[in-house]
């Protein structure tokens, strides 16, 4: 019976006009179409009215939502297994529910094909993607899409929970319960559920002003981030800024859709006698008409809709995207600003557009305040509310906040109108002046507060169609009602220096950024001390095993003719020379002790050469002072034999280098190649006349060249 009545009450949409709730959709990843719309409650336009579909199957769709499946299944859909996506859909011509901008909320989620208890012949994948999707109109959407989101994530789960996508019932029952749920006047608090200023805040600092700023002067801005329900939620939060701006949106879902001039009259201060807040607005000449002809909004645009963003038609937008194809077009797109979510950054692709939107004095120390507030309050468990759930720093105030910075400026333009104190800042334009903030504050006229808000932007701004309109048709008397200025005027005081060095050092973040540089000075530190231990343990060993070398050397050597030990010393010479020809696998302390010991008899052995040529030089002398001739001779013929020449000369020049380089070697005992230099020096020395070499053979020893005649002679 409940089914029956259900389906009863089921008809076309245009027999449903008059309900917030459009339409429930289906879409599907078919393995041959890609996604595909394969359910629709009320029927389609195309579709067969009065009857109610039973099975899930591939529809036609108006050429105007060719694109919808790949709004509802977005880029990425697959790597979560829930996500939500938020998206425009333009007027269908002809279809009465459809007459302006309707409104998408899609929950997807996928499951694996084997867990399935009913497949059809389609489902050729090991894994299933489907969207569950409502359509709403503008009265209703926008005020309820966090509310909305709720009941959908619910029932999405519940339908999946079945493993069976025959059973329709429960999609039947949405229909019925949100349009029994949703109708009437729309609060506030409904109509911001969802959004979060206190995270666009946090995540873009000062910059948030920046991006409102950007938002006055319609230019292409793109959103890029990741997942898309966050990418959707910044964007609307954005928006949400400018008051009564999220209930007016019925031209953002196409560049050409003009319906705003429809109704749009001067509003008379009559209409404050209420005095509610709605009346004050309206008669503030809010909200401001961003969005209309030549300008759409897309919090999520897939591939398949990049051409609006280069149509003639189009002459600005606020779009999101997940993917980074959209860099690559640009030029193309004509983008004048990426947003992006993950770092919190802007970049201008325009270079005029940052001089422009950049802060004055005013609107730096306004943004410090609130920045410093949001700090302040930050709960890391629930971003959304502040500690202890204050009004400080929660939504409402932020929003309050920037509410007051826009009627401000809105009072401080027409109190500047109604003054005539902005014919010299035209009049200074056109005489190419950079500059009319010394002008507007003669301080002789009545007082212009312009120049806190920046005359460059407020100029670029004057220039919006949102600008023209706004000034059309708004009571130049507004300022009597708020008082004009800017919220941050004044001079500076030591609080708005220290606001400003608190949140630079907060957004420093020097805890989590220095924590890698304190781990790795740590462990530097520690490496440092271990190095040293171990470096003082091989220079004990290095020093214990050249001492053992030493002596074990000088011991054997001692038993070995002059003749061996020349040969042994030749030897050695040619292992220092060539260290190449070492073992590879010999370690440090090894090749060290090595080289020590080597050296250490290279100059026992010739200290022993050295002393057997000063016995034969004494020899001869005692032969010219009255020695046996025969024997001087056989003693002189003896040692001038080549071989003992060349030990002699050997001995001499080793002795005159191991003098030289002693000193040397006992400060810096672990330079090997100076120690091969001079070893390789010395070697050379056996080929050298002897008479060059021995210091006793020179004049500086005191001996004259007829003494030397007279020995040689003898």
């Amino acid at each position: 019976m409940t089914e029956k009545k259900a389906l009863s009450e089921t008809t076309s949409l245009d027999q449903n006009k008059d309900q917030q709730i459009a339409a429930i959709l289906v879409v599907g990843f078919h393995h041959a179409f890609g996604p595909i719309v394969e359910f629709c409650i009320p029927p389609l336009p195309y579709q067969e009215q009065g009857k109610t579909q039973q099975t899930l199957k591939k529809l036609e769709l108006p050429e105007e939502w060719s694109f919808l499946p790949f709004l509802a299944l977005p880029d990425g859909a697959h790597q979560k297994d829930e996500d939500f996506a938020y998206f425009h859909l333009p007027p269908i011509p002809g279809w009465s529910v459809a007459e302006t901008t309707l409104f998408g909320i899609s929950c997807n989620r996928q499951i694996a094909s084997k867990d399935l208890l009913v497949k059809t012949p389609d489902m050729t994948r090991s894994i299933v993607q489907k969207a569950v999707v409502v359509l709403a109109r503008q009265a209703s959407f926008c005020p309820i899409f966090g509310p909305l989101r709720q009941k959908l994530a619910v029932i999405t789960a519940a339908w999946f929970n079945q493993r069976d996508f025959s059973k329709l019932d429960i999609l039947h029952n949405l229909y019925n319960n949100l349009n029994g749920t949703f109708h009437g006047p729309i609060d506030d608090s409904t109509l911001y559920m969802g959004t979060s200023l206190r995270e666009l805040v946090y995540k873009f600092k000062s910059k948030t002003l920046m991006l409102l700023k950007i938002l006055l002067l319609e230019k292409r801005v793109l959103f890029y981030g990741y997942p898309v329900e966050t990418l959707c939620t910044f964007q609307y939060s954005l928006i949400s800024l400018i008051p009564g701006l999220l209930r007016n949106l019925q031209d953002s879902g196409a560049p050409e859709l003009d319906t705003s001039d429809e109704n749009i009259t001067t509003t008379e201060a009559k209409v404050l006698s209420d005095g509610s807040k709605e009346s004050l607005l309206k008669y503030m000449g809010l909200p401001l008409h961003i969005f209309e002809k030549g300008s759409f909004f897309q919090p999520y645009l897939p591939l398949q809709q990049i051409e609006m963003l280069s149509s003639e038609q189009t002459n600005s937008y606020v779009v999101g995207t997940t993917n980074q194809i959209f860099f690559h077009h640009k030029s193309d797109a004509k983008i004048d600003v990426l947003v992006n979510l993950g770092n919190g950054t802007l970049e201008f692709y325009n270079p005029q557009l940052a001089s422009l939107v950049n802060h004055t004095i005013a609107d730096r120390r306004w943004m410090e305040n609130i920045v410093k507030v949001v700090n302040d309050t930050w709960n890391q468990n629930d971003p959304s509310r502040p500690m202890q759930n204050t009004y400080l720093g929660s939504d409402d105030y932020l929003r309050a906040r920037f509410e007051e910075y826009i009627l401000s400026l809105l009072s401080s333009v027409k109190h500047a109108q109604a003054h005539n104190l902005l014919d010299s800042v035209y009049d200074n334009m056109d005489n190419g002046a950079n500059s009319s903030e010394e002008v507007i504050t003669d301080e002789n006229e009545e007082h212009n507060y312009l120049s806190d808000y920046g005359m460059k932007w407020l100029m670029a701004w004057w220039e919006t169609n949102n600008f023209k309109k706004w000034n059309q048709y708004t009571d130049h008397e507004i300022y009597e009602i708020v008082e004009p200025g800017h919220p941050g005027m004044g001079n500076i005081s030591i609080a708005d220096i220290q606001n400003t060095l608190s949140n630079r050092l907060r957004d420093l973040q020097l805890k989590q950024n220095l924590a890698p540089i304190r781990n790795t000075l740590s462990k530097a530190m520690s490496g440092g001390a271990k190095a040293v231990f171990s470096g003082r343990s091989k220079l004990n060993a290095i020093w214990n095993e050249f001492e053992r070398g030493a002596n074990n050397d000088s011991s054997a050597k001692e038993h070995h003719s002059p003749v061996s030990t020349s040969r042994n010393s030749l030897q050695s010479e040619k292992s220092l020379a060539s260290p190449a020809e070492s073992p590879l696998s010999e370690s440090a302390s090894q090749q060290a002790g090595r080289l020590f010991s080597n050296f250490s008899s290279f100059l026992s052995r010739k200290t022993k050469e050295f002393s057997q040529a000063m016995e034969v030089y004494y020899t001869h002398r005692g032969t010219a002072c009255n020695v046996d001739p025969s024997a001087l001779q056989d003693s002189v013929s003896e040692h001038s034999s080549p071989s003992n020449s060349r030990r002699t000369s050997t001995a001499a020049q080793s002795v005159n280098t191991a003098q030289s380089q002693t000193p040397k070697a006992s400060a810096s005992y672990n330079n090997t190649d100076v120690f091969l230099s001079d070893d390789d020096d010395a070697g050379s020395a056996a080929f050298v006349d002897v008479g060059q070499m021995y210091p006793f053979t020179s004049s500086k020893n005191g001996m004259k060249s007829n003494d030397q005649d007279k020995i040689l002679d003898v």
